[in-house]
């Protein structure tokens, strides 16, 4: 159960339940509550909430595990396809088959259950469409609408755009599923262009989106990407990894006191340098009751072992005020 819910779940008891409850709480059979009383109660049920979501921290259910969504695609060839075109979608899929990091919600949240069955429901119509194409003898990619014609709206055009809908079926798939989950989709998105590393930066109608920040770390400065993205939107911003990408993760509580999720992986080690190198890919995730943060880092150096990126990671984490990210969003 995510945080999300256990709030959810309070929020829709009875208050006579609650009432009841603190009737025993407070030892014996109140006829009416005093203000005091009142809220003491609402001070335990906050306190079971703090318990419980402790609780799932502890347990991962806020970190890549619960994230990771992977869509369920056919391996099958589709029929009639010559050999040279059977080779060019399995390329395809090779090409564009990935899984995702939900950066809105985990797993059991609307966030993330939209954004898997949008990201799912959009590559198997993709590789549907492209192996239609090569059965026409057309090339793969002349389904796709580059104008977007099938828009009617300025507003239609800017959300195909935005979430990579090609043709009016994509359009309406994704607006089904927004409305399905009680969810907003992104309007707009104004790019950051003076990023000292990262391209891609933008900022959603919002305040959601995809920022450049700085730490100071071992003397240096220490440059990442910044997903933020506000509770009840379904995310526009894609952040990949492969299918067959193992992580290490585990649960942290930062200098100051902010519980956050941290994965590593590791991208490739070369033990012949000197000294040896090992290339990091570095994820933090940290869950707030508007919205969620997750940092991506990199790291090319001299760490070896695994309790050498967990270190290193740690302190990048302590470097980073995750909830000043959250509320620049909300400003």
């Amino acid at each position: 159960m995510t945080r999300d819910q256990l709030v959810d779940a309070f929020d829709g008891i009875d208050s006579r339940f609650i009432l009841s409850a603190a009737r025993r709480i407070e030892g014996g059979d109140i006829v009416q509550l005093h203000r005091r009383k009142v809220i003491r109660t609402v001070l335990i049920a906050a306190a079971i909430t703090a318990l419980l979501a402790a609780t799932a921290y502890a347990a991962g259910l806020f970190g890549l595990t619960a994230r990771r969504i992977t869509p369920e695609l056919t391996t099958e060839t589709a029929a009639g396809l010559s050999e040279a075109d059977t080779e060019t979608m399995k390329k395809v899929r090779e090409t564009h088959r990935h899984s995702y990091i939900s950066l809105g919600g985990v797993t059991g949240s609307p966030e993330y259950s939209a954004a898997a069955e949008w990201l799912s429901w959009r590559s198997a119509h993709e590789e549907e469409m492209a192996a239609a194409q090569l059965q026409k003898g057309e090339t793969y990619y002349e389904w796709r609408d580059l104008e977007r014609s099938f828009a009617e709206t300025d507003e239609e055009l800017a959300v195909a755009r935005l979430y990579g809908c090609w043709d009016r079926a994509s359009l309406d798939k994704l607006c089904e599923i927004a409305d399905a989950h009680s969810l907003k989709l992104h309007t707009e998105r104004t790019g950051v262009f003076d990023a000292q590393i990262y391209s891609g930066l933008g900022i959603y109608e919002n305040g959601s989106g995809r920022r450049e920040g700085m730490i100071e770390l071992d003397g240096e400065k220490k440059f990442f990407e910044v997903y933020t993205e506000l509770a009840g939107y379904l995310p526009a911003e894609e952040l990949t990894t492969s299918l067959t990408d193992e992580f290490m993760e585990w649960e942290y509580t930062t200098a100051g006191g902010e519980a956050v999720s941290i994965a590593i992986l590791e991208l490739s080690r070369n033990p012949h340098s000197n000294p040896p190198c090992t290339s990091l890919r570095c994820l933090l995730f940290w869950h707030g009751e508007q919205g969620d943060v997750t940092v991506v880092f990199g790291h090319n150096g001299a760490i070896d072992e695994p309790e050498d990126w967990q270190a290193y990671a740690e302190r990048f984490a302590d470097g980073v005020d995750f909830e000043a990210y959250l509320k620049g969003a909300q400003s």
